[in-house]
Protein backbone atom coordinates (compact mmCIF):
# COMPACT_ATOMS: atom_id res chain seq x y z
CA UNK A 1 0.00 0.00 0.00
CA UNK A 2 1.54 3.24 -0.90
CA UNK A 3 2.26 5.77 1.74
CA UNK A 4 -0.38 8.34 0.65
CA UNK A 5 -3.35 6.25 -0.06
CA UNK A 6 -2.79 4.86 3.44
CA UNK A 7 -2.94 7.87 4.85
CA UNK A 8 -6.49 8.68 2.92
CA UNK A 9 -7.44 4.98 3.97
CA UNK A 10 -6.43 5.62 7.62
CA UNK A 11 -8.63 8.60 7.93
CA UNK A 12 -11.71 7.18 6.50
CA UNK A 13 -11.22 3.76 8.55
CA UNK A 14 -10.92 5.91 11.81
CA UNK A 15 -13.61 7.57 10.94
CA UNK A 16 -15.81 3.95 9.86
CA UNK A 17 -15.16 2.61 13.19
CA UNK A 18 -17.08 5.52 15.11
CA UNK A 19 -13.80 7.49 16.05
CA UNK A 20 -13.05 10.94 15.51
CA UNK A 21 -9.01 11.86 16.77
CA UNK A 22 -6.37 9.70 16.04
CA UNK A 23 -2.58 9.89 15.61
CA UNK A 24 -0.42 8.30 12.54
CA UNK A 25 2.93 6.99 13.94
CA UNK A 26 5.50 5.68 10.85
CA UNK A 27 7.00 2.23 12.48
CA UNK A 28 9.61 0.63 10.88
CA UNK A 29 11.36 -3.05 12.40
CA UNK A 30 14.42 -5.57 11.17
CA UNK A 31 13.11 -8.31 11.39
CA UNK A 32 16.79 -10.69 12.24
CA UNK A 33 16.74 -14.49 9.98
CA UNK A 34 13.87 -16.69 10.97
CA UNK A 35 13.11 -14.34 13.55
CA UNK A 36 9.41 -13.42 15.23
CA UNK A 37 8.15 -10.11 16.18
CA UNK A 38 4.78 -10.07 18.16
CA UNK A 39 2.60 -6.67 18.48
CA UNK A 40 -0.53 -6.23 20.80
CA UNK A 41 -2.51 -3.70 18.77
CA UNK A 42 -5.65 -2.66 20.62
CA UNK A 43 -7.47 0.33 19.42
CA UNK A 44 -4.87 0.73 16.77
CA UNK A 45 -4.55 0.24 12.91
CA UNK A 46 -1.48 -0.98 11.46
CA UNK A 47 -1.05 -0.90 7.15
CA UNK A 48 1.57 -2.24 5.70
CA UNK A 49 3.55 0.20 3.62
CA UNK A 50 6.04 -1.68 2.67
CA UNK A 51 7.46 -5.35 3.15
CA UNK A 52 10.51 -7.00 2.23
CA UNK A 53 10.07 -10.55 0.28
CA UNK A 54 9.84 -13.50 2.39
CA UNK A 55 7.97 -11.78 5.62
CA UNK A 56 4.36 -13.08 6.97
CA UNK A 57 1.97 -10.78 8.61
CA UNK A 58 -0.81 -12.20 10.24
CA UNK A 59 -3.21 -10.79 12.79
CA UNK A 60 -7.09 -11.12 14.08
CA UNK A 61 -7.51 -8.99 10.66
CA UNK A 62 -6.53 -11.83 8.60
CA UNK A 63 -3.01 -12.95 6.93
CA UNK A 64 -0.40 -11.01 4.28
CA UNK A 65 2.34 -12.37 3.11
CA UNK A 66 4.98 -11.01 0.09
CA UNK A 67 5.49 -14.57 -0.86
CA UNK A 68 3.73 -16.84 -3.34
CA UNK A 69 0.67 -15.75 -2.73
CA UNK A 70 -2.19 -15.56 -5.58
CA UNK A 71 -5.29 -13.92 -5.91
CA UNK A 72 -7.23 -11.24 -4.40
CA UNK A 73 -6.65 -11.12 -0.56
CA UNK A 74 -9.25 -8.66 0.84
CA UNK A 75 -7.77 -5.74 3.80
CA UNK A 76 -4.19 -8.05 3.36
CA UNK A 77 -2.60 -4.46 4.21
CA UNK A 78 -4.76 -3.43 7.69
CA UNK A 79 -3.79 -5.15 10.97
CA UNK A 80 -4.49 -5.20 14.23
CA UNK A 81 -4.94 -6.55 17.88
CA UNK A 82 -2.54 -9.57 18.14
CA UNK A 83 -0.41 -8.77 15.24
CA UNK A 84 2.71 -11.30 14.38
CA UNK A 85 5.15 -10.83 12.00
CA UNK A 86 7.33 -13.71 10.74
CA UNK A 87 10.69 -13.70 8.79
CA UNK A 88 10.89 -16.70 6.58
CA UNK A 89 14.16 -16.01 4.71
CA UNK A 90 17.80 -16.86 6.61
CA UNK A 91 18.68 -13.14 6.26
CA UNK A 92 16.89 -9.95 8.08
CA UNK A 93 13.94 -8.50 6.54
CA UNK A 94 12.04 -5.66 6.93
CA UNK A 95 8.82 -4.06 7.65
CA UNK A 96 7.33 -0.56 7.27
CA UNK A 97 3.68 0.01 9.00
CA UNK A 98 1.77 2.92 9.14
CA UNK A 99 0.32 2.61 12.83
CA UNK A 100 -2.59 4.64 13.57
CA UNK A 101 -3.67 4.90 17.29
CA UNK A 102 -7.38 5.71 17.78
CA UNK A 103 -7.99 8.41 20.79
CA UNK A 104 -10.90 8.64 22.79
CA UNK A 105 -12.42 11.63 24.89
CA UNK A 106 -10.52 9.87 27.88
CA UNK A 107 -7.71 8.33 26.83
CA UNK A 108 -5.25 11.03 28.78
CA UNK A 109 -4.01 12.69 25.72
CA UNK A 110 -3.61 16.44 25.78
CA UNK A 111 -4.87 16.58 21.97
Amino acid sequence: MHEEFALQYADRRVKERGFENYRVVYREFIIPSNGTLTLQATNEIWLVIHIDWGVIVQSDYGRYDNWYTQGIMENAHEHGDHIEIINTRKYQRCIRFLQVILKTKNDGSTK
